[in-house]
């Protein structure tokens, strides 16, 4: 080997020990991190009294005081086949697999007294490796490493209908289930579900009101085998709160009239495949209604429509204008007949049968707004959209681009679950309570109109859901391609802008989205938010300097993805912060990243100076698994606040300076985002 090799070599195994220094202190544990956060939470009288008299006839089952409320304390194994609720004397009984944490107890009491309609509690956990215990007043303290948490949504009536997403802590009020009789044959979780079920599902007033969800640990799980438990007469114990056009649907005499409404324009060979896929899919019980709502094809491809419109049966409807989707949506809800809509992209391929039963099953509920199903890209298990959450960011398509091979978040991916909204281009609902909501806002032409919809739901006292379960092809955007432009992206921010005013309550708060999940990112996994926060990963520079871009090679293998540039009061939803901020993604391909020393670049469009500010880089995990081929991309993220008085006022392209650390190589990338300064 060379002199020069060697010594590049040598230059390299330096940096990368200096990478991973710089690694090891950006990351933290989950333990950690919990522990922090617990630290920080308001203390409650933790004084509770422990009682021996009854152990419900196993040694594992106790009795405690609570400031005079008695609480039974009941492992899932100790609810045999013999169990009875008229056997238990106490005002409140847990039931619990693993230890309960100190603050269980008390906030249970609190949230049951604070709450005079709820009946039944559950809450987060986690599973703590056993390392020591000591003995407290109600039972064992688990001091061990932390991990594998499972951080909950609030009430979810689907998702609990579809499996046992509680799992290892329920509390029920003794008084509500003492006139219940269990069920012959069932034991542990099993049993506790079922008469949940019974329980809950009674009556729709119990839906609204006699279930709370507390939003900490409350249990270090013994193991996640409740999370998948499901019950096959969940659907019979809850029919009683159908609508009554789904009970005449599934009958001998009746059918139910489903209304499909598709937009499109100049894609009559899509719509020809959508249809074809539809009929296969479509069963003997649903009468369909197909309305096609065309804002201005041209000549040859509005022949075409009407074509297939003889062919398929459908009305056409040409309506020449500008795009507007909401628009097309409400102009096809108009005219339809049916007791359900289904609002469908002409781009969706059905591809599984009971894809239609399914969601007119979860549309029909008396307490559901809107359904809908996971999308594929096409001749992939990719997946587009399992339900929407609402990030900091703005409405993000959770575990978009994921194995679907793979299960995600203790049965998320592969089940029927409550989310806050679902997408617009597989959306299904019932006719009466979409004229009730005022249709979609015309106001939200291109994005969102879906999210608006399904945010008047849920303020309506409506849970959206998504069938899982289910899965169609979606192409995603062929007819209007996607936003990427500089245009694009300033409307989108408008459109975002535009849905927290109407929605104001809403703003980086999603209440089926734990506050503990990583919300601050566009990380599409469901994982903790100690993987990346913006109050560890900020970086605030202490200068600025002056570049000359005409020493920059301007190179498209930096990978570059901004995903915030603007005011840090618009993305914390904070008034009182004038400073500005600027996140995203960033690395270069096909290099160790780690010879990079890396700057923000912002490009005056009036006077093109350009500034660089420097920073070190933020953890994104996400990153570095998404992108296995790419070495060092670890700290690949970048989160800079800096003062608006940094830089004259003016428009700014921005962008991203690589300089390698021992070679003369500079490399830039803009992106399509720019940032006001005033």
């Amino acid at each position: 080997m060379g002199l020069k090799a060697l010594i590049k070599r040598e230059l390299n195994k330096r940096v990368d020990r200096e990478y991973d220094l710089k690694l090891s202190n950006k990351r933290i544990s989950y333990d950690s991190w919990i522990r922090e956060l617990e630290g920080g939470l308001e203390q409650v009288d933790m004084s509770i009294s422990p009682e021996s008299a009854h152990n419900a006839g196993n040694a594992s089952s106790y009795v405690t005081h609570y400031d005079g409320t008695t609480i039974s304390i009941m492992p899932y194994n100790a609810v045999t086949k013999t169990f009875s609720f008229q056997n238990i004397i106490e005002d409140i009984i847990i039931f619990v697999n693993g230890e309960l944490t100190a603050r269980a107890v008390p906030l249970i009491v609190r949230a049951f007294r604070e709450n005079p309609d709820c009946m039944v509690i559950y809450g987060d956990e986690d599973i703590a490796e056993l390392a020591k215990e000591e003995s407290t007043d109600y039972g064992k303290s688990v001091h061990g490493t932390r991990n594998n948490p499972y951080f909950k949504p609030a009430w979810s009536p689907n998702t609990f209908l579809d499996r046992f997403y509680f799992c290892n802590i329920c509390a029920v009020r003794r008084v509500a289930f003492r006139e219940i009789n269990t069920e012959n044959g069932l034991s542990g979780a099993e049993l506790i579900y079922h008469t949940l079920l019974r329980y809950i599902y009674e009556q729709s007033e119990r839906v609204n009101s006699a279930v709370l969800h507390i939003d900490e640990i409350l249990v270090h799980a013994s193991g996640y085998e409740c999370a998948v438990i499901k019950d096959d007469r969940a659907g019979y114990i809850s029919r009683g709160l159908k609508d009554g056009h789904y009970k005449k649907g599934f009958s001998l005499d009746n059918k139910a009239k489903l209304s499909v409404i598709i937009p499109s324009k100049d894609n009559s060979r899509l719509i020809d495949k959508c249809l074809t896929s539809f009929y296969d899919a479509c069963p003997g019980t649903i009468e369909p209604e197909i309305i096609v709502v065309d804002n201005g094809s041209r000549l040859d491809e509005k022949d075409c429509y009407e074509a297939l419109a003889g062919k398929y049966k459908f009305r056409y409807e040409y309506r020449p204008m500008e795009f507007n989707f909401p628009r097309m949506c409400n102009i096809g809800a108009s005219l339809a007949t049916g007791d359900y809509i289904l609002f469908l992209n002409d781009d969706v391929t059905f591809t599984e049968p009971y894809t239609l039963e399914n969601m007119l099953e979860q549309v029909s509920y008396t307490f559901v707004g809107a359904v809908g199903a996971k999308l594929l890209y096409p001749g992939s298990e990719k997946i587009q959209h399992a339900g929407v959450i609402n990030n900091r960011i703005g409405p993000v398509h959770k575990l978009q681009f994921a194995d679907d091979a793979i299960d995600y978040y203790f049965g998320f991916s592969h089940g029927v679950s409550n989310v806050l909204a679902v997408t617009g281009a597989c959306l299904m609902i019932r006719s009466e309570l979409y004229e009730s909501a005022g249709g979609m806002s015309e106001n939200l032409r291109v994005a969102f109109n879906d999210v608006d919809l399904c945010l008047k739901l849920f303020e309506r006292g409506y849970h959206n859901v998504v069938c899982n379960n289910i899965s169609l092809e979606h192409a995603e955007s062929v007819s209007r391609g996607k936003d990427i432009d500089r245009e694009s992206l300033k409307r989108l921010q408008r459109e975002r802008s535009i849905l927290y005013f109407e929605h104001p309550v809403f703003a980086a708060n999603d209440p089926y989205y734990s506050k503990y999940l990583v919300s601050d990112c566009l990380d599409t996994r469901i994982v903790p938010a100690f993987e990346f926060e913006y109050k560890r990963a900020v970086e605030i520079p202490e200068s600025v300097k002056l570049i000359d871009l005409n020493l920059v090679r301007n190179e498209d293998c930096i990978f570059l993805n901004i995903e915030w540039a603007g005011g840090l009061s618009d993305y914390l939803f904070d008034e009182t912060k004038t400073e500005l901020y600027v996140q995203g993604i960033s690395f270069v391909t096909g290099s160790d990243n780690a010879c990079y020393k890396r700057s923000l670049i912002l490009k005056n469009r009036e006077s093109g100076e350009a500034f660089a500010i420097p920073y070190e880089g933020a953890l994104r995990n996400d990153v570095a698994l998404n992108c296995p081929d790419q070495v060092n991309v670890d700290l690949s993220g970048f989160a800079i606040e800096f003062d608006k008085n940094f830089v004259p006022e003016g428009t700014y392209d921005v962008g991203i300076l690589m300089e390698h650390k021992y070679a003369a190589e500079r490399l830039c990338r803009f992106s399509e985002r720019e940032l006001v300064v005033k």
